[in-house]
């Protein structure tokens, strides 16, 4: 409770904090101005309407340092690939930028997404790899000031050059420190050349909330790491043994059923194969493994938008 007594915040309307005691985040009804690098900022506290969220407007580390602010205001926040216009801003310990939101609205009954991406405006960007105008959910940030992900508004698209060739791309992009591209998310199939063929990656699944985690990956090298496809793949092992692996069904929320995407991960002369909830949520999800100079793999292009259910599953190739 001493931390909350002594953090000098007016009008606080509730909190919580650490086991210590420690503030860990609080709501406001006052004006307070919060002091950062990037100049003075104001933490939401007016009236929220109903279109912000009524969340925490304020978080700090366990250190007392700020790490969330949602402000009051849309305001001008200078970055090191220029001035954005920010709704909530995050902060790294050290109090360096860690993600910046222009807009921070609640999608609800009362908001609708199109309505929130009325208000959303095209920003210029410029990378080493391409140049665009696009909507943007985000910008998150390393210490030092570089670029870590972009993530793109919902249905915005744009073009880019990769590892793997020029790429329509959604949702976006993450980077590592030296800028180079660690991955990225295909806004349609797109053919990349792999160790076992060309593979059109694409994931209907992917969220498009956080750009961090995207289906096709590469190393600082550009070398290919993973992706994932709807494509079905036949393996041939030496011994002349035949597999056939191709995407699973599970219950659909807006559909009966729906596809669950291979995941192949790539690792010297291997690759592992399995369907993404291998590694995203079921760890009883089969993966297999495959040295691919002892294997002959051949690629058919999977169906992306249609689901269909025969009458005998055990005998065919995965109601394609």
């Amino acid at each position: 409770m001493l931390a909350v007594e002594t953090s000098g915040l007016k009008g606080i309307t509730s909190f919580t904090t650490y086991d210590s005691g420690e503030l860990k985040d609080c709501k406001l009804e006052e004006y307070n101005l919060i002091h950062t690098r990037y100049g003075d900022l104001v933490p939401q506290y007016g009236d929220l309407g109903f279109r912000r969220k009524q969340l925490a407007v304020l978080s700090f580390y366990k250190s007392g340092k700020v790490k969330n602010i949602s402000l009051e205001q849309q305001t001008e926040i200078s970055t090191p690939i220029g001035t954005f216009p920010a709704e909530l801003v995050t902060f790294f310990e050290d109090g360096s930028i860690n993600s910046l939101f222009p807009l921070n609205g609640q999608i609800s009954g009362f908001w609708s997404e199109e309505e929130e991406g009325e208000l959303a405006q095209k920003f210029h960007f410029s990378f080493p790899f391409g140049e665009f105008y696009a909507k943007i959910i985000g910008l998150r940030f390393y210490p030092d000031g570089r670029v870590r992900s972009l993530i793109l508004w919902p249905n915005e698209r744009i073009i880019i050059d990769t590892p793997a060739g020029k790429m329509p791309v959604r949702i976006g992009f993450k980077l590592f420190e030296d800028g180079s591209i660690e991955s990225v998310e295909p806004a349609e199939p797109f053919p990349i050349e792999t160790p076992i063929g060309t593979i059109n990656a694409y994931d209907a699944d992917a969220l498009g909330i956080d750009a961090d985690k995207n289906s096709v990956c590469f190393d600082e090298k550009g070398r290919l790491i993973s992706l994932t496809t709807f494509d079905i793949i036949t393996v041939q092992k030496k011994t002349g043994e035949k597999e056939i692996i191709f995407p699973t069904l599970r219950p659909g929320l807006t559909t009966e059923f729906e596809k669950v995407p291979i995941k192949l991960i790539f690792d010297d002369d291997t690759v592992s194969i399995g369907d993404t909830r291998a590694t995203d949520y079921n760890d009883d999800a089969k993966t297999a493994n495959y040295k691919i100079t002892e294997c002959a793999f051949l690629i058919m292009r999977g169906n992306y938008m249609e689901t269909k259910l025969c009458d005998d599953c055990s005998s065919c190739q995965g109601c394609m």
